[in-house]
């Protein structure tokens, strides 16, 4: 029988899940919106069913483990979920909060469950697809709706005391003051993520689809300030990491006609001289929807094997 793990990257703004075998091939992946978890009023039982439906639908009768990406912070514990800030329910609530929501599922499939930071994820596929087990430190940054950091050392996450580490998103920008859906002011995903170019699509462009922005508009001053704003984040991160590789990945990074060429340039220029002085490799994440899934089935493949 092959070994099969569900793999499911929760995003804030779609949910992707699929089978994944030992060859890390993904089997019959469907997309929905997260929506679906966020105005659910029990949004683990839903996502239960979701994972039901799809075992029932692909004839899926056998699974290892089920493993799950989220857009937050996730304890040590590799279970409890810090705070899904860009996922909300319909009061403004993030739908997890200091949660343990392995424990519930593990309850329902009677599988073993394993929850990660979506962006850990991402990195896990982007190092193996990539090939750079074997680099000492890597470094990626992933901008999608909002901004999420992933930092690998020695072949280990850097998850910190708690597993709260690495929030990047919402890093202050000195003097800004925008509010932020955290609830604080001046996060730099106020000024470099998803939801703030959709606010500069309704400000300056509203009559152009948001994926043919960087296509008709990138030369122009709202743009080109958006891409220094990203640019700026990952100038930061390789100043602090002096990595062997920078990770570029999310949905921003990969839109149509993105300026990569601004957008390396303003990195260099703002990278500190020393580590500019030994330089590193800036790899762009590999453009597949599934990566999400197959990182989190690798993820609980290298938890199994430690257990």
């Amino acid at each position: 029988m092959e070994n099969i793990i569900i793999g499911i990257d929760l995003g804030g703004t779609n949910l992707r899940i699929g089978a994944v075998n030992t060859k890390n091939i993904l089997v019959q992946p469907l997309i929905l919106k997260s929506e679906c978890i966020a105005n659910s009023s029990s949004p683990i039982y839903t996502l239960c069913k979701i994972i039901d439906e799809y075992l029932h639908n692909t004839n899926t009768t056998h699974i290892d483990a089920i493993s799950i990406g989220v857009p937050s912070s996730v304890e040590n514990d590799n279970a409890t979920v810090i705070c899904t800030t860009n996922i909300r329910n319909q009061s403004g609530e993030a739908i997890f909060s200091h949660v343990n929501i392995a424990k519930n599922i593990k309850n329902y499939f009677h599988v073993p469950v394993f929850i990660n930071n979506d962006v850990n994820n991402l990195m896990l596929y982007d190092t193996i697809a990539h090939h750079l087990e074997a680099k000492k430190v890597l470094v990626g940054i992933y901008i999608g709706t909002g901004v999420g950091a992933s930092v690998i050392i020695n072949g280990e996450f850097l998850k910190g005391k708690n597993g709260a580490a690495l929030d990047l998103g919402h890093i202050p920008y000195y003097g800004k003051k925008d509010p932020c859906n955290c609830g604080k002011k001046g996060c730099c995903e106020c000024y470099a993520s998803g939801w703030r170019l959709q606010q500069i699509r309704k400000e300056y462009y509203p009559d152009s689809p948001i994926s043919e922005l960087f296509t008709l508009h990138k030369t122009e001053e709202p743009l080109r300030d958006f891409v220094s704003a990203c640019a700026n984040i990952y100038a930061i991160m390789a100043t602090i990491f002096n990595p062997d590789a920078l990770i570029i990945g999310g949905g921003i990074p990969e839109m149509k006609d993105f300026p990569k060429e601004q957008f390396e340039r303003e990195i260099t220029a703002s990278v500190g001289k020393d580590v500019l002085s030994y330089g590193f490799d800036m790899i762009y994440s590999t453009p597949f929807v599934g990566k999400g899934i197959i990182g989190a089935a690798e993820f609980a493949r290298k938890m199994l094997y430690k257990s």
